[in-house]
């Protein structure tokens, strides 16, 4: 192995003992790693040169991995890491950023390629982003590699300068006339794949591209041959689809033009750079390897693969796919040796001819499946006790799929069949169990990579990562869905289940319209900014319970055409959420309201007004006191879980409770002590006004979307500021004279807390001036909640005059049933009801008002429905008692 930068071993060997893997210091090594890929403490790597990380368990596992691929972030700065630090030394080390990158990220030896290369510098114009680059020359431009932070660039790290069709990179030092002379001549994708294979001994170009037939290189080399042997050409592209569809098309193109071809494909999905990085010796068997995997890949039917594999592995049976069907080969021993007797009395053939056609004679080619299928991973989720096996299906008209299998649907040949039929049109299978078993196994022995999941979108506290279904944020980086559907965190492989809800979040940072929050200010004024704080916030609600045990809910109340529906679907597209406002609880039965607000974590809950018209004596109303758990993010519902045991499932609520609605929530003290409340009116609006909030309305939401993003990319430094201001401005609320109880100063003093991460020291949303009016808008929020938790309710102060007001009309009691001793109020509702009807006196209907009585502040409530004598009726009667004061 290759000595490593100091800096970035250091950070390795700190990696590698670091919580993830926690590996042991044991003399030249590190011990006892758990293995990325089979999680198991056997894994080790040398102290000096730690580049491998390799597994103990040979026979059960034995993986290794490179660092880079286990730390990308200690390869991915290397301007930063590696620029000399005055201009005196850039000049004497022109080239230092790009020889660090060649030596430490590709593993190359730079004795072997001065010369070949410089440093250059890219400037993206719409990104507004540049990087150190380094450049190879090509015959009518070059080819450049994007060294720092590569993924910010999207897809394109690397970029070819002018026309290369039907050209290759070929190196400095490899003439016309030494590739004439090659035996082999190896046509690789890459530049830094080439470099790889001409570092261990093998003579090869770079075509650039798996489009790229390079026609004009061998003709020029067919001219250098002359009439002399040609080298054999080896197409060694890329393992992927597109890089062996490649390799099948350029080879027959080839052999066309009187080439003699062959192919070499590297294993798992690596390329000969990756193997190279890993210590692989490009020799011997090995070769032989990966020429026999070339040489699958260019057979040109099933039977020539069967004979292929049989003659490498001399198995009397086995599974093999081709062309997007799966077969069985069976090799019948008594033909084979009849068939070779045969051959042999004719005395024409040689030894292998011989072997040739007795196989084709002898072996049977039976397709048991018109779908190719290859186990990806091994997807769990271990709250709810499921899992699934998630499988690539290809087919044969080149098309591919990807779906999940239940462990009984890929143990019985019935129950696979129907799968299989379900998620690919007109894919049968005609196998039996047996070989089903025997192909799964066979692609499963390998250490099958698992990979957890989450039931919902969002915030996973267990991963500590975002989880979304495209893409993912954890510690600040973003990382997109790989190919095979999942994100990878260095050892941590997770996804999620869920396809809803949809969001449509644009990772492309010159899209983004920064000018939203000047809009909102001036459609919305000081309300609109309160409202983006709490938003903002409800990304990080599971962060701030986990160190406050609680996160508000957050009202917004007005009249109809006040512009709620405007605010909040806006704040929608902030988060990538197109056309969506909430949804109604009481149209929603209990199972549905459950699942919604298990569907996300870290995301607002808007529950928006029902029609409050509806005959509400028939119909079964939502009771906001299901919502009371949700405060500290607790189950607000469980359910049985499908197996022979007594476990239940409680899922946790994740996000944030949002409610709009017309009129405000009706409700007992514990619900409206959690909600913060605010009151939108139509006394802002004006032409002005009208003309930003029809700009909130139109902007496209891929111009905005990009504020998650930002958000949450910037976690940690935004908790740190949240923790430190909410802190304080509880303690400036807890010793206002106006605010009593200890709720109110907490959540208000959070959502002053989330106003200051909109400022310039946290995401530099809105200007001070208007963080400032809004803090003093949250003051006089706290103030104005606790003034009505200290008086009744409206609904409530509206049936105690109503009382009054029938009692006072005649001299004797007509509702109070109970004796003057007790020093209660006893009131039979019925009648309550009957005698505010014939005094014409409005009260609220029964299933309000018995909801609301419980929280009674004048005349405090003792009990409902309890049977006393009465003093008006001179009999029992069923009434409510409450204080007589």
């Amino acid at each position: 192995m290759r000595p490593m930068n100091n800096s970035i071993k250091h950070e390795v060997l700190a990696a590698l003992q670091g919580p993830t893997y926690n590996g042991k210091l044991a003399g030249k090594y590190i011990s006892k790693i758990e293995c990325p890929s089979c999680d198991k403490p056997e894994a080790f790597a040398g102290i000096d040169e730690p580049w491998v990380v390799k597994c103990g368990r040979a026979n059960n596992c034995g993986e290794y991995h490179h660092v880079k691929d286990l730390f990308p972030e200690f390869f991915e700065t290397w301007t930063e890491r590696f620029q000399p630090a005055t201009e005196e030394d850039r000049i004497k080390h022109p080239t230092a950023v790009a020889d660090a990158y060649l030596m430490d990220g590709r593993g190359f030896e730079l004795s072997q390629i001065r010369g070949w290369y410089t440093q250059e510098y890219f400037h993206h114009a719409e990104l507004n982003i540049g990087s150190t680059t380094v450049r190879f020359a090509m015959p009518n431009g070059y080819w450049e590699r994007v060294l720092d932070k590569p993924q910010r660039f999207g897809k394109q790290k690397a970029r070819c300068v002018g026309n290369y069709k039907g050209l290759v990179w070929k190196a400095p030092k490899l003439n016309w006339e030494a590739l004439a002379d090659a035996s082999q001549i190896w046509i690789t994708e890459g530049i830094f794949d080439a470099i790889a294979l001409m570092q261990n001994g093998i003579v090869a170009v770079s075509n650039i591209s798996s489009s790229n037939y390079p026609s004009a290189f061998l003709a020029d080399l067919a001219k250098t041959c002359g009439t002399a042997k040609k080298p054999v050409i080896v197409w060694a592209q890329d393992a992927d689809k597109a890089g062996k569809n490649g390799a099948i098309k350029f080879a027959r193109m080839a052999e066309k033009d009187g080439w003699i071809c062959g192919a070499a494909q590297p294993p798992k999905k690596r390329d000969w750079n990756d193997l190279h990085q890993l210590g692989e010796r490009f020799t011997g068997s090995r070769i032989e390897d990966y020429l026999y995997y070339g040489d699958l890949v260019l057979a040109k039917n099933a039977s020539a693969k069967a004979i292929l594999m049989y003659g490498h592995r001399a198995k009397e049976e086995f599974w093999f796919d081709f062309n997007g069907r799966m077969y069985w080969f069976n090799l019948n021993m008594e033909a084979l040796n009849r068939e070779i007797q045969t051959l042999e009395e004719s005395g024409d053939l040689t030894e292998e001819q011989i072997q040739q056609r007795a196989l084709q004679a002898a072996g049977v080619v039976k397709s048991i499946c018109s779908a190719a299928l290859t186990p990806l991973y091994f997807q769990q989720n271990k709250l709810t006790d499921e899992s699934w096996y998630y499988m690539l299906v290809e087919t044969p008209n080149g098309n591919s799929y990807k779906h999940a299998f239940a462990a009984k649907q890929i143990t019985s040949a019935t129950e696979f069949k129907i799968r299989l039929l379900s998620v690919v049109k007109n894919a049968w299978y005609s196998g039996s169990v047996k070989q089903l078993e025997i192909i799964m196994m066979d692609q499963m022995n390998h250490g099958l990579k698992t990979v957890e999941t989450i039931d919902y979108v969002g915030y996973s506290k267990e991963h500590k990562a975002y989880i979304y279904h495209d893409i993912a944020v954890k510690n600040g980086k973003i990382m997109p869905l790989n190919e095979e559907d999942f994100f990878e965190f260095g050892k941590l492989s997770v996804k999620s289940l869920t396809q809803s809800p949809e969001l449509t979040i644009n990772r492309n940072k010159s899209d983004y319209n920064p000018a939203w929050s000047g809009h909102l200010l001036k459609s919305f004024g000081t309300a609109g900014v309160v409202a983006t704080a709490f938003w903002v916030g409800s990304l990080f609600a599971e962060q701030i319970r986990a160190e406050h045990s609680s996160y508000p809910f957050f009202e917004l109340v007005g009249l109809a055409g006040a512009g709620k529906t405007t605010l909040i679907e806006f704040l929608w597209k902030l988060l990538g959420r197109a056309d969506h406002e909430g949804f109604d609880p009481n149209k929603a039965t209990v199972a549905a309201r459950s699942r919604l607000m298990s569907q996300v974590s870290n995301m607002p809950l808007v529950l928006i007004e029902s029609d409050r018209e509806q005959d509400k004596a028939h119909s079964k109303q939502f009771d906001w006191d299901e919502l009371k758990t949700a405060y500290n993010g607790r189950a607000t519902r469980s359910r049985g879980v499908k197996n022979n045991g007594n476990d239940t499932y409680e899922p946790p609520f994740r996000g944030a409770v949002v409610i709009s609605q017309n009129a405000q929530v009706d409700s007992s003290e514990a619900i409206l002590s959690r909600i913060l409340h605010i009151t939108v009116t139509r006394d802002h609006q004006t032409p002005d006004s009208k003309t930003h909030a029809d700009w909130l309305n139109r902007v496209p939401i891929d111009h905005v979307s990009g504020f998650l993003l930002n958000v949450i990319s910037a976690e940690n430094k935004l908790m740190d500021l949240f923790n430190v201001k909410a802190a304080i401005y509880e303690q400036q609320l807890a010793v206002h004279p106006a605010i009593r109880m200890v709720r109110i100063a907490k959540n208000h003093s959070q959502l002053m807390a989330l106003l200051d991460c909109l400022g310039k020291d946290g995401l530099d949303v809105f200007p001070e001036p208007a963080l400032k009016d809004a803090r003093q808008y949250v003051l006089e929020m706290a103030i104005e909640r606790q003034g009505a938790l200290n008086s009744d309710h409206p609904v409530v102060t509206e049936f105690w005059e109503a009382y009054d007001y029938i009692e006072n009309m005649r001299a004797s009691p007509l509702l109070n049933h109970a004796s003057t001793e007790s020093k209660t109020i006893a009131i039979n509702m019925k009648e309550m009801e009957r005698w505010a009807g014939e005094y014409r006196l409005k009260i609220a209907d029964m299933n309000t008002l018995k909801n609301l009585l419980r929280s009674s502040k004048s005349r405090k409530f003792i009990e409902s429905n309890k049977t006393i004598n009465s003093k008006v009726l001179s009999k029992t009667v069923r009434c409510w008692i409450f204080e007589n004061n």
